[in-house]
């Protein structure tokens, strides 16, 4: 453990979770401390790591604090829910949770208690009316509750619900931790979910339903929070939630509609995914009068959505309002996104539409210490029939300053949708940007080492009536291909300037985007291909050595490339013997959707995916995991098929494989490929170390190096 806490220099018992941060690379732990708050109370917080600075989050909690003698002494007057974190990193936390005194729950006809020191297994199923389940505080039911058919349902006490012994195989049995299933007059309060199977908390098919003071950790794919699932009069109050997936949810399942729903005063940090969400899996005639208020997203670190709503069933979504929320760290997130679209979760034969949608009061505070911009927010309808109507943005903040148009808002309004608004009444500096354009000045043309040399121009043009000064950074990505470039820039009013800067590249794909830490800047990108081509010749050691490079900067000495009487060439440069996995494909007509571009940090938000969407190249930031583009939404290029070729070389080794084997046609001028290499060092991360940056080369070829064959 890394922290001691002492609440009126009594020591607390540091609790502690699992969680799933990014790189995702290996599970980590979170530690916490919980207890009663009566009145003024004073923590003292010790580290074995030394403290420099302390951000306690959510700002808007405006907690006392100071470093004192080399510890954090913090004053509370109240319940809160904080996270304290030190050095200006989040990684090593520490969750403080101060809750009212436990008061008994009212003994009813069915009356289960877990003491403390006690633990339950298995499933807990309640089938009877007038039933309450208390867990103490240092009690645990390793396993979960399973509400169906019942009235007068209460769980609560401020003990454990943990599924950390059930795999992903009894998810059968095991998956949800609470799972209430057409309940009337359901009480949820004050519980601990612990590493969830699945969803934490769904409400399916209930009527009136009170959740309140839940902390939820969660870290495994489809941890969400709190799904809300075609259920009515539903309120969920006093959260605190870290999961691997979306935070608060509604949806409806085929068990009426989902209206009256209340989302309220709590506190999100999400590992991945959205935080507030409406959708996917909306079956049910209407979904309406849906309001998510006071919440405070702290940190959510991988791009997609801070408020969405996603629609491709049969529902009319109606009256929903997003007011007073307030986001802290999220670079790279989109705000807002409304679409209706097909996805793996459609289920109905028939769509419907979205409209009367409210933003208001959004708080866009941003980090510190981030350059990465929002990406664009987007509204985009399916069809004549099921389209988008009055969504209205008032009150929106980025950075401190009032956005007054759509422009300053970064919203891309696609086809089918009618009636966007965007309107303030705050007396703040306008949130004014810079139109931006990034173009090829000098077309990238390979030197004599094989690699691509090209000039890249961004163009920044000041159309607002004040001067505009800063710094920006032109970024590459995949990342560390190339350096970020830094420069300044000081414009007037309706003043233009262009700034040029080489790059040399090797063969691939590359998106050129600028990074700016006021967000004062449109989003602006360049997709560039670079062919490789390949030489037939008989001397392998001819050919450019091309090398391997990852998101976190380990170079490799990579490999050589050549094609020789209808065989691919293949030379080892590593100084050691190296196992590699090829793939090969041949390329095929692209389609409408087709996912043109994503590297590793598209999982952290720091550049988006790439659509072909009619003809033209567009940002597609529903694609922020190889699996949304693989499964969700197949976005992946329809190639016949993908070769997987196992290859052993010893260092300077070479091998030649026939192209029949490969799949590549003997008079074919080009085909797809891509190469991974394991080695020691890259053993053990998220994703393969390959040449071309595909995280998942397996399933799609849409990073694939094009190969054009030189005879």
């Amino acid at each position: 453990m890394n922290y001691k806490v002492f609440k009126d220099r009594e020591q607390l018992e540091v609790k502690s979770c699992r969680i799933y941060p990014k790189p995702y690379n290996s599970n980590e732990v979170m530690e916490y401390v919980m207890f009663d708050i009566n009145n003024r109370t004073e923590l003292v917080i010790e580290s074995e790591t030394e403290i420099k600075s302390v951000v306690i989050r959510p700002l808007s909690a405006a907690i006392p604090f100071e470093i004192r003698s080399g510890k954090i002494a913090v004053t509370l007057d109240r319940p809160v829910k904080i996270s304290v974190e030190i050095n200006g990193r989040c990684e090593n936390n520490l969750m403080v949770f101060a809750h009212k005194p436990q008061c008994l729950p009212q003994k009813t006809q069915n009356y289960i208690e877990i003491k403390k020191g006690e633990d339950y297994n298995g499933t807990l199923f309640i089938d009877k009316d007038d039933t309450t389940v208390y867990i103490e505080e240092g009690a645990s039911l390793y396993g979960n509750i399973i509400a169906e058919g019942c009235s007068n349902i209460n769980i609560c006490g401020y003990g454990r619900i943990c599924m950390e012994s059930y795999t992903y195989e009894m998810r059968k049995d095991f998956a949800r931790s609470i799972d209430i299933r057409g309940c009337k007059n359901v009480t949820v309060n004050d519980i601990i979910i612990d590493d969830s199977n699945d969803w934490s908390l769904r409400i399916t098919g209930c009527d009136d339903v009170q959740i309140s003071n839940i902390k939820i950790f969660g870290c495994r794919g489809n941890s969400d929070g709190i799904d809300v699932c075609g259920s009515r009069n539903v309120t969920v109050s006093d959260i605190f939630t870290r999961v691997w997936d979306d935070s608060f949810v509604v949806k409806a399942l085929d068990t009426g509609n989902s209206e009256n729903i209340l989302f309220k005063d709590s506190v999100l940090w999400n590992d991945f995914a959205r935080p507030i969400e409406v959708g996917v899996e909306l079956r049910a005639d209407k979904v309406r009068n849906v309001r998510f208020e006071n919440i405070d997203v702290i940190h959510s670190v991988t791009g997609y959505p801070l408020m969405g709503i996603h629609h491709g069933d049969r529902a009319e979504v109606s009256d929903i309002v997003f007011d007073n929320i307030r986001i802290e760290d999220a670079a790279g997130a989109q705000l807002f996104d409304i679409r209706i679209a097909d996805s793996v979760w459609s289920r109905d034969t028939r769509m419907g539409n979205i409209h009367d949608i409210t933003f208001s009061n959004i708080n866009y505070i941003g980090a510190d210490d981030s350059s990465v911009m929002l990406s664009n927010s987007r509204i985009e309808g399916f069809s004549d029939k099921h389209d988008i109507k009055n969504v209205r943005f008032h009150n929106i903040r980025i950075r401190g300053r009032a956005v007054k148009t759509v422009k300053e808002l970064g919203l891309d309004v696609y086809e089918y949708t009618e009636g966007v608004s965007v309107t303030s009444d705050e007396d703040l500096p306008e949130a004014s940007v810079l139109s931006a354009d990034i173009e090829l000045k000098k077309a990238f043309e390979i030197n004599s080492s094989g690699k691509y040399v090209g000039t890249v121009a961004v163009k920044l043009s000041n159309n607002n009536t004040e001067l505009k000064k800063g710094a920006a950074v032109l970024a590459v990505s995949p990342k560390n291909t190339d350096s970020e470039i830094k420069f300044a820039y000081e414009l007037e009013s309706g003043v233009s300037n262009e700034y040029e800067f080489e790059f040399e590249l090797q063969a691939g794909k590359y998106v050129f985007y600028l990074k700016n830490d006021k967000n004062e800047i449109e989003n602006k990108f360049l997709f560039v291909e670079l062919e490789l081509p390949v030489q037939a010749q008989k001397d392998i050691k001819n050919s450019p050595k091309l090398g391997f490079i990852n998101y976190y900067n380990m170079c490799g000495e990579g490999v050589r490339i050549a094609v020789s009487d209808n065989e691919l060439v293949i030379m080892n440069e590593f100084k050691d013997r190296t196992d590699f996995v090829l793939y090969t494909a041949m390329p095929a007509d692209m389609t409408e959707g087709e996912v043109l571009f994503s590297a590793e940090e598209t999982d952290f938000g720091e550049i988006y995916a790439l659509i072909n969407k009619s003809g033209k190249t567009v940002p597609a930031p529903q694609l922020r995991c190889p699996a949304e583009i693989t499964y969700v939404f197949r976005n992946e290029p329809k190639v016949k098929e993908i070769i997987t070729t196992y290859l052993t070389l010893e260092s300077g080794g070479v091998m030649r494989i026939p192209f029949e084997q490969l799949g590549i046609d003997i008079n074919a001028e080009s085909f797809l490929m891509e190469l991974a290499a394991k080695t020691e060092e890259t053993d053990g991360l998220r994703y393969p170390y390959t040449l071309f940056h595909s995280t998942m080369p397996e399933k799609t070829a849409h990073m694939y190096g094009k190969v054009k064959i030189i005879r």
